[in-house]
């Protein structure tokens, strides 16, 4: 199963949101299998995909995202 959080990217400095996540996600040994952004109406937003619910957990927890749910890997 795959876990996806999204994590909306409220203005700022895009570049050192992405760098905080990576910092974060390298402190904590987390492995994610994806990462892709998207963006829409000038609001950019991040998905990431762990193979791990706790993790997942974490990470939305960490970055003020939400887990959407679990998906068939």
């Amino acid at each position: 199963m795959l876990y996806i959080v999204e994590i909306p990217i409220d203005g700022g400095d895009l570049t050192a949101r992405m760098a905080q996540m990576r910092t974060w996600l390298d402190h904590l040994r987390y492995q994610p299998g994806a990462l892709r952004s998207s963006s829409a109406g000038g609001k950019v937003v991040f998905r990431v995909e762990f193979m791990v619910e706790a993790e997942a957990r974490a990470f939305a927890q960490a970055f003020g995202g939400r887990v959407l749910g679990a998906a068939a890997a």
